[in-house]
């Protein structure tokens, strides 16, 4: 990237006038398409016992290398909920948009694109409180108002700005590298490798990095003539395709086999299955040898022209969660028996805490029961858009939604 693109925000606790402020505290619930927010027991912020500190760690988007969307020992926000607090600039924009955060050691990092003034790009990487919303660091970058995915390991934060990925050091917010192959993909990271897709010269490309340094570890062409998926990594194998389903060597590179498969949605990987959305429908097949188990199609309220299932779907020990067009589909892992579907009047990626599944879409956050897709609690926003692929965040009690503001509910 042009070093005269770059432009560095103060670090920990500055405050840059005209850009986006936190706010802390208790917040009025904003106003929903409905006028009003909803939950079981009602939103009141006076009885519930507030988290002090997040503990626990969220590094990437859908939790982990797998994609599996669920997060074991951690009981997010159910019951009455309130507003932690929200995060983002007044006045909402259509150019205005947040990317899917990460968490770890009570810090959520994300990025911000938007226009300035002028008409130009601008993308902000960010730290967070988890708590108060507070920030530590804001990192700009001007010419692109991309927002995409994080990712923290131990020391560093990984972002997406426009098509390069960065590294930035975690406590500060300092570029430490960059990678700038035309990434569109999001970002997954496997021990001390990163694994993301772009597009050089109208090809696109799987790429190995270093997770330390950004040094680039292999290549290797990828079959997809559109926007390529964000890989899924499961010991010693990743999966991404487009107009295929392939799966590499992590360690080389090398092809271990493909499978005949359209692929709209991340894949998710669990046991010995390997979970696709592909168009209207969801397909499981054999991680060894990319064998088709079995597949199962997902009812609709929508547009059911176009690919349903977009957004990866959450995967735990027994079931799949995929959302289609305004409605929820649970379905067995084992054998497709079809569970349930509820309408749920928006699209988004479900993340599953503790039997809850939570997810957002335009206007609304919300969080229903895994077991039978019952609403537990709905919470309404201002947002009018919500930003394709981008996934909440599941911590102790608490719940981040990035749209066009970052909402943290807390219960």
């Amino acid at each position: 990237m042009d070093s005269r693109r770059r432009s560095y925000l103060a670090a920990a606790g500055s405050v840059v006038t005209g850009i986006l402020a936190g706010c802390p505290g208790f917040l009025r619930p904003s106003d929903g398409p409905s006028g009003r927010n909803r939950t079981g027991t009602g939103v009141d912020g006076a009885s519930l016992q507030l988290p002090e500190t997040v503990e626990n760690a969220y590094p990437q988007y859908q939790y982990d290398a797998a994609n599996t969307g669920t997060v074991p020992d951690v009981s997010g926000p159910t019951g009455a909920v309130t507003s932690l607090f929200e995060f983002g600039r007044a006045g909402f924009t259509p150019s205005h948009r947040m990317g899917s955060p990460s968490l770890r050691d009570g810090r959520l990092y994300l990025t911000e694109g938007r226009i300035d003034g002028a008409g130009d790009g601008e993308t902000f990487v960010y730290a967070l409180d988890a708590v108060d919303g507070s920030r530590q660091w804001a990192t700009m970058y001007r010419g692109t108002n991309a927002a995409g995915p994080t990712a923290v390991t131990d020391d560093l934060v990984l972002a997406t700005v426009g098509e390069e990925l960065v590294g930035l050091a975690a406590t500060t917010g300092v570029e430490q590298w960059s990678f700038d192959r035309g990434v569109q993909s999001g970002i997954t990271v496997d021990g001390d490798t990163v694994y993301v897709v772009g597009r050089a010269d109208g090809s696109a490309t799987l790429y190995s990095l270093s997770a330390a340094d950004g040094s680039l570890d292999w290549q290797t062409p990828v079959d997809a003539d559109t926007a390529p998926v964000t890989p899924a990594v499961a010991d010693g194998t990743v999966y991404t395709g487009g107009n295929t389903l392939q799966a590499f060597d992590a360690a080389t590179g090398e092809t271990e086999w493909t499978a005949d498969c359209i692929v709209t949605a991340p894949a998710t990987v669990t046991g010995e299955r390997v979970v696709v959305g592909s168009g209207t429908a969801v397909r499981v097949f054999d991680r060894a040898d990319g064998t088709e188990q079995w597949s199962n199609g997902v009812e609709t309220y929508g547009n059911q022209e176009s690919p349903a299932v977009t957004n990866p779907p959450a995967v735990t020990d027994d079931t799949i969660y995929a959302v289609a067009d305004r409605g929820l589909t649970a379905l067995s892992l084992t054998g497709s028996q079809h569970r349930y579907t509820v309408e749920i009047g928006i699209d988004g990626t479900p993340v599953v805490a503790d039997g809850f599944i939570y997810l957002f879409g335009r206007g609304q956050l919300t969080c229903r029961a895994a077991a039978d897709g019952r609403t537990e609690w709905t919470y309404g926003t201002r947002q009018r858009t919500s930003p394709g692929g981008a996934a909440p965040v599941v911590g102790d009690n608490v719940a981040f939604f990035p749209a066009e503001r970052l909402y943290a509910i807390a219960g």
